[in-house]
């Protein structure tokens, strides 16, 4: 018999066996020790009495990860992974996972519900979708190896701007702050990222950017990853703006390495226009943004 349990009512164990069981095979390898999920749960976030467990008698099958945010006054939370064990898929264990969550969200008083799912995951989105889900954007992996010629931004008028460096939280006070961006692009998940600020010759900031770079074992940048990249609306400079970030962020460009977004939204045309020029292109990953919207007291759709 199935049965769903609070992840606050799980041990580590059975929580790490319940993420390994259900991501095994996944499209992206992400095999967790005891000490690995402990980590993860506590530096991204997760709410754990949100969160549940799937099992069958004592056996961990499978799990739904979930956080919560106040974003603009509104309660905002985000699945941060939802996995079945492989033999227990196509067998309805993953909607009884989402049902039992989106209760726990109503019970929290949560007014939007979103997650990201592998756009090649055709199932899962039309689970979602079953559930009152809907694709609100497409979620870009764009890329670049290797090194990058030294003019890949065509930076005009630099000496107009001042490039600083800040912290995710001060990216987070500008009037003009992506607060609605997926919730590992928030500032919230990026405590730990590097982050340029770009103030005009008044010193109002026009811009920003926070990105992460990946080291291997012998301390060499493997991979620069941007996760947010922003200027002023409506600034009559806005695109170099974005240009100037880009060229400071994914430096030095002699550097042989590989030059990534995460999860970027289409709907940032100006800024794919200025990689597209760069030399950046898709990658095979791509995700879907879904949002639902939760109506206190409602019936959980499903």
């Amino acid at each position: 018999m199935i049965t769903i349990k609070r992840m606050s009512d799980c041990t580590i164990a059975e929580i790490t066996k319940a993420w390994n069981r259900g991501f095994e095979g996944y499209f992206f390898p992400v095999s967790m020790t005891e000490e690995n999920i402990v980590q993860r749960l506590g530096a991204e976030g997760y709410t754990i009495s949100l969160s549940v467990v799937a099992y069958d008698g004592d056996e961990p099958i499978g799990l739904v990860a979930s956080g919560l945010r106040t974003i603009n006054g509104r309660k905002i939370a985000w699945n941060g992974g939802t996995g079945v064990a492989t033999e227990y898929r196509r067998q309805g264990v993953g909607r009884q996972l989402m049902q039992a969550t989106l209760e726990l969200y109503q019970e929290a008083g949560v007014e939007d519900a979103t997650l990201e799912a592998i756009s090649k995951n055709e199932k899962a989105i039309a689970l979602y979708q079953q559930l009152g889900y809907d694709v609100i954007d497409q979620l870009l992996f764009w890329q670049h190896t290797g090194a990058l010629p030294a003019d890949a931004f065509r930076v005009k008028h630099a000496e107009s701007y001042r490039v600083r460096t800040g912290i995710a939280q001060e990216a987070a006070q500008l009037s003009f702050y992506q607060a609605d961006a997926p919730w590992q692009n928030q500032w919230m998940s990026l405590r730990d990222a590097e982050v340029i600020l770009i103030d005009d010759h008044e010193g109002q900031t026009v811009g920003y950017a926070m990105y992460k770079r990946m080291l291997n074992e012998e301390g060499k940048v493997t991979v620069i990853a941007l996760r947010q990249c922003v200027a002023m609306p409506d600034h009559p400079d806005a695109e170099n703006i974005l240009r100037l970030a880009l060229n400071q962020l994914y430096a030095p460009h002699e550097l042989d390495c590989r030059r990534t977004t995460f999860n970027l939204p289409s709907k940032e045309q100006l800024l794919l226009g200025v990689l597209e020029s760069a030399g950046f292109g898709p990658s095979e990953t791509e995700q879907v943004y879904m949002v639902k919207k939760l109506e206190q007291g409602a019936e959980v759709k499903g």
